[in-house]
């Protein structure tokens, strides 16, 4: 059946991973993208959002509209052209040993044919929900929180290696990760207030729309338990996203300590923060308290 056809939809059920970024997103997304029903990009798709909706000088990145129809369809298309499955064989008995090198394009339109269940993660999606749930009225929104002080921590250390300044002064030279509204008021300021600025708003926004416009279409996770507890957590996930028993994705579970993502600044561990910048990060803890303790309820 060609994609091009209107009566087939190109995504059914995709599955948005939502979360303030060095929160965790990429491990969950990375660790999703291996199972063999799931289609990704194996990258953020920030080039196809950001098309149609760019940083906004007040708004940042949030989107609140109600996708047109040419929107609508301009993004699914650009999605399913990008998508590609590594892992479409690994079930299947003696096709499970063949490269993953050799499921990429072009071969890829071989066994590619709508509609795909996605998997995505943009961490700026944390502030677009409610055009996402219209985009897709049958998606599912798995939000991965961190620890405050943890996310902030490794937010600074982020920002400090994208501005070329982790080993020296900090400076700010241009905005880095997520943009919320009102975004431009905190240029210039210290780096820490940067940082909390866009974990409260990350994690305040995105809880909000969650329970007002995804009701019985997301669920709540904590980074830390996915790194403590990988098959009770992924259990619970793939129950949620309703996705079918494999054995290859099982197998995939028990490197997830040894298999960290990050870009800049080394492996998680808990209290970090404390080692690299406790006098900053306990200056604005009252500013964390409140999302903490929602999320954290029993620490």
């Amino acid at each position: 059946m060609s994609p091009t056809q209107e009566d087939t939809p190109l995504i059914t059920q995709p599955i948005f991973v939502i979360g303030c970024n060095r929160s965790g997103t990429t491990l969950l997304f990375e660790t999703l993208s291996r199972h063999p029903s799931l289609w990704s990009l194996y990258v953020e798709a920030q080039d196809v959002w950001y098309k149609h909706y760019p940083i906004h000088a007040e708004h940042g990145d949030r989107v609140t509209e109600c996708p047109s129809a040419a929107v609508r369809n301009q993004v699914q298309s650009a999605l399913y052209s990008l998508a590609h499955n590594k892992e479409y064989l690994k079930d299947r008995a003696v096709w499970q040993f063949v490269p993953r090198k050799l499921m990429q394009r072009p071969i890829v339109d071989a066994y590619k044919t709508p509609p795909i269940r996605l998997v995505e993660k943009t961490p700026a999606n944390c502030l677009r929900i409610p055009f996402l749930a219209r985009l897709f009225p049958d998606a599912k929104f798995i939000f991965v929180i961190r620890r405050g002080e943890d996310a902030v921590s490794s937010l600074m250390e982020g920002w400090k290696v994208w501005s070329r300044t982790d080993h020296a002064a900090w400076s700010f030279n241009r905005w880095h990760y997520l943009v919320p509204p009102g975004w431009q008021r905190w240029i210039g300021k210290e780096l820490v207030d940067i940082c909390a600025f866009q974990w409260m708003e990350a994690n305040a926004t995105a809880w909000t729309d969650l329970n007002e416009h995804c009701q019985g279409r997301y669920i709540a996770v904590r980074h830390e338990d996915l790194l403590v507890r990988p098959h009770v957590e992924y259990d619970t996930i793939w129950k949620f996203c309703e996705l079918p028993p494999s054995k290859y994705f099982t197998a995939q579970l028990d490197s997830i300590q040894r298999r960290v993502y990050t870009t800049g600044g080394s492996a998680p561990r808990p209290d970090k923060w404390k080692d690299l910048h406790y006098t900053e990060i306990q200056s604005i803890r009252p500013l964390l308290e409140p999302l903490n303790k929602q999320f954290y309820p029993h620490d």
